[in-house]
Parts: structure tokens; sequence; C-alpha cells
């Protein structure tokens, strides 16, 4: 009798691919590389990396903060301003101080005097002198010496701003104030010095 062939002897495996045949003994496994997930030193990695972009947004936060800004007038506030026209009224020589309202964001010097108790979310209404100019351009000889002005080049709807702030506000405009605003007579001040920010 002949002997049987390796393929049909009854010890040897069945060919790769055939029914019954073991994967395993056929094909080597390779090692995940995913195995165990990532290591710490990975997963450190990436809450460092988090934290370092988080510091690098809160660090371009512009705040507004300067010495005028800070020192001048008897208020400081942070502001958004909330309307304005779409253009200010082109009134030949007559430099004039535009009302505008605000909504108090923040408080950064209340009114020494107490006449002025504002708190967050309240609206006040503050005199821009030359309101089409950068504030840096607005302080002329009918101002005076003291110091007007501040940073902020454009004034535009919904931007928030720093303000140093006095009141009795017909009376600092150096050519009075041109005031639509409602209610009348609530809340007025005269900006004298306005920074930008990135509240």
């Amino acid at each position: 009798m002949e002997a049987q062939s390796a393929a049909t002897a009854p010890d040897s495996d069945p060919p790769s691919g055939a029914v019954g045949a073991n994967p395993d003994a056929t094909t080597p496994r390779e090692p995940s590389a995913y195995a165990g997930g990532p290591g710490p030193l990975r997963g450190l990695g990436v809450v460092i990396a988090l934290a370092l972009g988080i510091w690098a947004l809160v660090s371009r936060v512009e705040t507004g903060e300067d010495e005028p800004v800070r020192t001048l007038g008897r208020i400081e506030v942070t502001a958004r301003l909330r309307e304005r026209p779409d253009r200010f009224p082109e009134l030949g020589a007559y430099r004039y101080t535009y009302v505008l309202k605000y909504q108090v964001l923040k408080i950064h010097r209340p009114d020494p005097e107490g006449k002025h108790r504002l708190k967050p979310g309240d609206e006040i209404f503050v005199g821009h002198y030359k309101p089409w100019m950068p504030r840096s351009g607005i302080r002329d000889a009918d101002w005076g010496e003291s110091p007007l002005g501040g940073t902020l080049d454009q004034l535009v709807t919904g931007e928030v701003h720093r303000l140093a702030l006095d009141y009795e506000l017909q009376d600092l405009a150096p050519s009075g104030a041109l005031d639509y605003c409602f209610p009348p007579a609530t809340n007025r001040f005269f900006a004298i010095w306005t920074n930008p920010t990135t509240y």
C-alpha cells in the first residue's frame, strides 16, 4: 500500500483557506500598534499643549488699561457701545460733542462722590468730542491743555471701550452737546479718555 501523502495524512494541518483550517497556525499575528493606549508622557504632553493654547488666547485679551484711563475723570468703566448713527452730522466748523448709548460691563473706579452708583448692566450716555475723529487727535484749543483723547480710532457699534468719564456733560463739552438719547438727563457723562478692548 502506498504511503499517504502529506496533504492527506491524518495528522497534517488542512491547507490554508480550507474548511477547518486554523488561521492562527498559518498567519502570524502582529502586535497592535495601539496596544495599551497612549503612554503617560504622551497624555501629559497633550495637557500641557492645551494649557499653553488657553494661555495664549487669554494673553491676547486687550483690557484697554493705561495710565490716563486709570487716572483721568472721576469714573472708569468698561462698557459696550450700543448705538451710534450711520453718519455723524456734518455741521461745518462746529466741533460738537455727540452723546452715545453704552451698556456698562465692569466698573473699575466708582464715583467717589456717590452721585452715580453704577452697576454692570446699567445704561449710560457718553458724550464724545468730535466723534468722527480718532480719539488721539481730538484735543484742541477749545479744550485746553488738560489730557483728552485715547487710543481708539473709530466708534463702532457693538465694540467694547474702556472709558475714563466725568459728569456735568454740558459744562465739559467744549462747544455744547448733541444729545438725542432717552431718557434725558440720566447718567450723562463726558468721555475724557477712550481706549479699545477685546473684552
